[in-house]
């Protein structure tokens, strides 16, 4: 579905699921590469930058998390930008860009403040809009990772279920990294590209988005880092509580070994075994028997094995 801007000698169409009626459009009306127009039928796989003689072609990615998933997925914007006229083209519905639009169709004079710059200055707003998006987004993986600390050092939750949430996060921060981190290559190119077709004011412009999309790449290394240490950390105290169990075993086993021990001897069916068949031999064995146990006891005490 095609929707369009006019302001001035300026074209703005913004295609939302591009069908074959609307790649015909564009064929009639414009002279695009026909690889340009075959990408626009699907998403594309890789966010990149294309530089032909007299437009720029591009693919841009934006994360947004699904609560279903549990994940960040990709939602694609793809620009064709022309000197005066911009072709956006979007497969799923963007929120950000839908709203954007809507303001500079309905709102005059947003219209004027947004589209009297030409197509360059709407790519700045339009990727502005997106990086600020993103460093919301970055927020749900912020709470659910001060969650997970405060979890990992509760007794109430079990290993299993502290085990399961850091590892959806870390699919959440992977996921979240594999598609912003073309944007740092992708928006350099935009730098040198986008300069050399709008001109030189614009270095400042696409200079100012990179530095931004540095933001979000170095707060998702930062949160990658964090829960790396949160995971280390539960791994230890996961460790340090299996060695506690495993020394009491181990004490357990130790008192009770020579315990069945002396019943297996009194046990033995021999012909004469000392202190069997005498008056209180059971209370005497059975004394025998508690007298060591509590003698082994105070001796890892005294070592503090236990």
């Amino acid at each position: 579905m095609i929707s369009k801007i006019k302001y001035q000698d300026f074209l703005w169409i913004n295609i939302y699921k591009p069908s074959r009626k609307d790649i015909k459009y564009l064929e009639e009306n414009f002279h695009f590469h026909p690889l340009v127009l075959k990408e626009l039928k699907k998403p594309s796989v890789r966010a990149h930058v294309d530089h032909f003689e007299d437009y720029l072609y591009f693919v841009y990615h934006i994360p947004i998390y699904d609560p279903e998933l549990r994940s960040s997925i990709p939602k694609e914007i793809d620009f064709i930008v022309t000197k005066n006229c911009l072709i956006t083209a979007t497969y799923e519905e963007i929120d950000i860009l839908k709203n954007f639009f809507k303001k500079c169709q309905k709102d005059e004079e947003a219209r004027a403040f947004y589209l009297k710059s030409g197509p360059g200055g709407v790519i700045v707003e339009i990727i502005k809009i997106a990086i600020l998006f993103t460093l919301r987004e970055l927020t749900h993986i912020a709470e659910k990772i001060r969650t997970v600390e405060r979890e990992v050092f509760s007794e109430n939750l079990s290993e299993e279920k502290k085990v399961k949430e850091i590892s959806f996060i870390k699919r959440d921060i992977l996921n979240f990294q594999l598609i912003t981190r073309p944007h740092q290559k992708l928006l350099h190119s935009l730098f040198l590209e986008g300069s050399k077709f709008f001109g030189r004011k614009y270095r400042i412009y696409f200079s100012t988005i990179e530095a931004e999309e540095m933001k979000v790449i170095d707060t998702i290394q930062n949160f990658r880092d964090i829960i790396e240490s949160l995971e280390i950390t539960n791994a230890n105290l996961v460790n340090v509580k299996i060695n506690e169990v495993m020394k009491i075993i181990t004490v357990l086993a130790f008192i009770t070994f020579p315990l069945t021990f002396l019943s297996s001897l009194f046990g033995m069916n021999a012909s004469y075994a000392p202190i069997l068949g005498q008056k209180y031999d059971f209370w005497i064995i059975s004394g025998a028997m508690i007298f060591l146990a509590f003698l082994m006891y105070r001796y890892f005490k005294r070592k503090k094995w236990i």
